[in-house]
């Protein structure tokens, strides 16, 4: 039986470590606590001084700044931290957080786990790839489209707070993300490595599928030379947004079928990620189509963008994927911030609408804004009373404008204080009573209702009548419904399509 053997941190506390390596990387020797409660990883290698000070920085004052501010309790879920360091034989080591149980697989592969994969980390790579998915994972494990769209939102929320600090990942890839898509869970790992810029440089240039072309353009000069670009904020956009792409359609926004070198692999390689990189769905460009004869089976549909093209994930994910893949490839500074996914994510989670096939694989699809909107994943045709919520917000009282935002209407969804608020953002900063729901809408008797739990002032219009709590309003076509009368109070118009 292995020995437990205690040491004390830099800070002064207690820890201990049972001595059996539980995995090792190319850095880093890892070992459980007595009570798998956290993780001691030793380093390989003796660390130099720069490496010591980030080290330093990341388990104090970054440590303090993220996790010890409003709303810092929700960080704890979307990053396995770094929270103390230890010395202890000579060896520089780090104590870290397990990750929850959510994030390890718990069926294993299909064939009786042929792959070995049970109880081993969900490692992003499993998940975003079409082909791994179909050939690989047990259907339970899978997930849906709205799971999905949770873990690019939860994702999106994590970049987006480390670069508010100044901080780059430098290495955003799905080895170093964990999902989970049954219940929607993202977590960012192997945070040791994070770069300040003008501070602490990159330890790698990061992972291949998720660097930026400028960074893989300039990858043979010397680390030193001025016209080197290394990974900063402006490369980690370029990767997160390759992890929403491949997260949301199993596929890679780059790799199509052209090939830049015949007989050298490696340029290659180097042109398609790289000077000659191109987005697999150029509307005007088609060279680096992907080629259909070269899909394994097991990809499709999925690999074939013309089956399910960007579009289908609606038009604030399609901008923002433009932009990603089309304007800011090669020109940094146009591409979105980790904010803009992040907003772009919430309003697309309000389109989603559940697929009336119960045999549909992803469950739920992004409403095309058509009047006979249909799955595109399985093609099933939506069948019956189709409410649509179009937002409307004050910015002077009594005038109304649109906000360019809807939520679509279906059994059991639910309406929040930021549906009523324009200025309620729903993020880590949220407090408690704010994060209940309001109402929630219900079919009955062939009709769909708002049903009002919590709304103050909900009022129907132009006749005034105020929907007290516990009543309920009718969703008719061009009902305007006016939710509050407070600064950034919305107004709803229906939309009721019939098919």
């Amino acid at each position: 039986m292995a020995r437990i053997i205690n040491c004390v941190t830099k800070s002064g506390k207690h820890v201990n470590y049972v001595d059996e390596i539980i995995g090792a990387g190319t850095m880093k020797n890892v070992y459980f606590s007595s009570d798998k409660s956290y993780v001691i990883a030793f380093y390989q290698k003796p660390q130099n001084q720069q490496a010591r000070e980030r080290i330093e920085m990341i388990t104090g004052s970054y440590y303090q700044n993220i996790f010890n501010q409003q709303g810092g309790d929700y960080w704890h879920e979307l990053f396995c931290w770094p929270t103390d360091i230890v010395e202890h034989m000579g060896q520089l080591g780090l104590v870290i957080p397990t990750y929850h149980k959510h994030f390890f697989f718990k069926y294993g592969s299909k064939n009786n786990d042929f792959l070995n994969i049970k109880g081993r980390e969900k490692e992003g790579k499993w998940f975003a790839s079409a082909s791994n998915r179909n050939k690989f994972l047990d259907p339970r494990e899978k997930g849906t489209l709205l799971t999905y769209l949770k873990i690019c939102l939860q994702l999106s929320r994590a970049v987006r707070r480390l670069h508010a600090a100044g901080l780059c990942h430098s290495d955003l890839s799905y080895k170093n993300v964990l999902i989970d898509p049954e219940l929607g869970h993202a977590c960012i790992i192997d945070i040791d490595g994070l770069v300040v810029p003008g501070k602490f440089p990159p330890d790698v240039v990061g992972t291949p599928d998720f660097i930026a072309p400028e960074v893989v353009k300039t990858a043979h000069l010397n680390k030193d030379d001025p016209k080197r670009i290394l990974p900063s904020i402006t490369t980690d956009r370029h990767a997160l947004s390759v992890l929403i792409y491949m997260y949301l359609l199993y596929r890679h926004p780059l790799r199509g079928g052209k090939v830049h070198d015949i007989n050298d692999e490696i340029r290659d390689e180097s042109m398609t990620m790289g000077e000659k990189a191109l987005f697999i769905e150029h509307p005007s460009d088609k060279s680096n189509r992907v080629n259909t004869n070269q899909i394994s089976p097991a990809a499709l549909p999925w690999a074939d963008p013309t089956k399910i093209p960007y579009t289908v994930m609606g038009p604030y994910l399609s901008k923002l994927f433009e932009r990603a893949f089309i304007e800011g490839l090669h020109e940094p500074l146009k591409r979105p911030t980790a904010d803009e996914w992040e907003t772009a994510l919430v309003k697309t989670i309000d389109l989603i609408q559940p697929c009336q096939n119960k045999q549909c694989e992803q469950q739920w699809y992004v409403f095309s804004g058509k009047t006979a909107p249909s799955c595109p994943y399985c093609g099933t045709a939506y069948k019956g009373k189709l409410p649509i919520l179009n937002l409307y917000s004050s910015r002077i009282a009594g005038s109304y404008r649109p906000d360019d935002h809807r939520l679509m209407v279906w059994s059991g969804q639910s309406l929040y204080p930021w549906h009523i608020n324009r200025l309620i953002a729903p993020n880590e900063r949220l407090s408690d009573h704010l994060k209940k729901r309001v109402g929630y809408f219900i079919f009955h008797n062939n009709q769909w209702w708002l049903v009002n739990e919590g709304i103050k002032d909900l009022v129907s219009l132009p006749d005034q009548t105020k929907i007290a709590i516990g009543d309920k309003i009718e969703l008719n076509d061009n009902r305007q419904i006016l939710l509050s009368r407070e600064d950034g109070g919305r107004l709803v118009v229906v939309q009721l399509v019939d098919n």
